[in-house]
């Protein structure tokens, strides 16, 4: 009978583990120290099985600090169709989120573009995307009520709108329309991602439709592409 190799054993216990949720996204695993009491072995196994989750972006570690686990839910319709995702790919870990401004807001001319009555309450988020704890995008959001605002100030660091719809309305994000243009930043967006008053940024308008092309949300985004750069890749 084939014996399973002491590595694949850490491996697949860890990862049922943070399937399960007994360990949390951005939660620090055990050391190694730790892993070799746990399964009783040697240091080997343990860097080996490691390795593989890191590979496998299960894990992610941070040198002198240990392995934390990873966010696995980047392939939202906003990363897969933009051309920032090699960022989201590739650094998801380093990438977090964080609510500055939620309110109810009428608006005759975004009503009409999310075609709804303009006398229907929209639900308004401004929002920060940051690289390494670096702005890299200053976001606005208007959505259609569909859950109450209380919804989106439950936890001021979700990932994204659309993960949210889904989880709590069942909503599907289908396709988006993308306008994309070169501006400079006003005084107050430079603020919010740290840079020089009029520097160039990348302004970004999204809309999100559902099935049926109704759309749910516009999305105004400016990005500081100093480190983040989009890149578009097409297959002919």
């Amino acid at each position: 009978m084939q014996t399973i190799p002491a590595y694949q054993i850490i491996y697949n216990t860890i990862k049922q583990k943070i399937d399960e949720g007994i360990f949390h996204v951005g939660e620090v695993l055990p050391s190694e120290v730790e892993l070799e009491k746990m399964f009783n072995v040697s240091r080997t196994p343990v860097r080996q099985a490691l390795k593989q989750l890191e590979n496998d972006r299960i894990i992610y570690r941070v040198q002198g600090k240990g392995s934390f686990v990873s966010n696995r839910q980047p392939k939202e319709s906003w990363t897969s169709m933009s051309g920032f995702r090699n960022h989201y790919s590739n650094d998801w870990e380093k990438i977090s989120v964080r609510t500055i401004e939620s309110r109810i807001m009428k608006s005759a001319h975004f009503s009409s573009i999310l075609e709804v009555d303009e006398s229907d309450e929209l639900i308004y988020l401004k929002r920060i995307r940051y690289l390494n704890n670096q702005p890299m995008f200053y976001l606005e959001h208007y959505i259609r009520s569909i859950v109450p605002i209380e919804v989106y100030q439950e936890d001021l660091t979700f990932s994204s709108v659309q993960q949210l719809l889904k989880e709590k309305a069942n909503v599907d994000i289908t396709g988006v329309e993308d306008e994309i243009e070169a501006v400079k930043a006003d005084p107050y967006i430079a603020g919010a991602l740290q840079i020089p008053d009029s520097s160039a940024v990348l302004k970004g308008t999204r809309i999100s439709y559902t099935q049926n092309k109704v759309p749910i949300e516009l999305n105004i985004f400016h990005i500081n592409t100093k480190t983040w750069k989009y890149h578009s890749h097409y297959q002919y």
